[in-house]
């Protein structure tokens, strides 16, 4: 489980306000501290999914 500093605006659920993983926002530094292989239930679909997936329906965090 290493984390790793990720830009914010990338199409992918650990940046989606819609997914409940484990992350950090920093928003002063428009970044995300995240571990990409982490599990997370989106809201949207309501399946598990790892942080680095994606899908059409993507509401970034602000």
């Amino acid at each position: 489980m290493s984390q790793e500093m990720k830009e914010i605006g990338i199409k992918h659920c650990f940046a989606c306000i819609q997914w409940t993983g484990q992350r950090t926002f920093y928003p002063d530094k428009k970044q995300i501290k995240v571990d990409v292989g982490s599990d997370g239930t989106c809201l949207m679909t309501h399946r598990t999914t790892k942080g680095s997936g994606h899908c059409d329906q993507y509401f970034p965090l602000r």
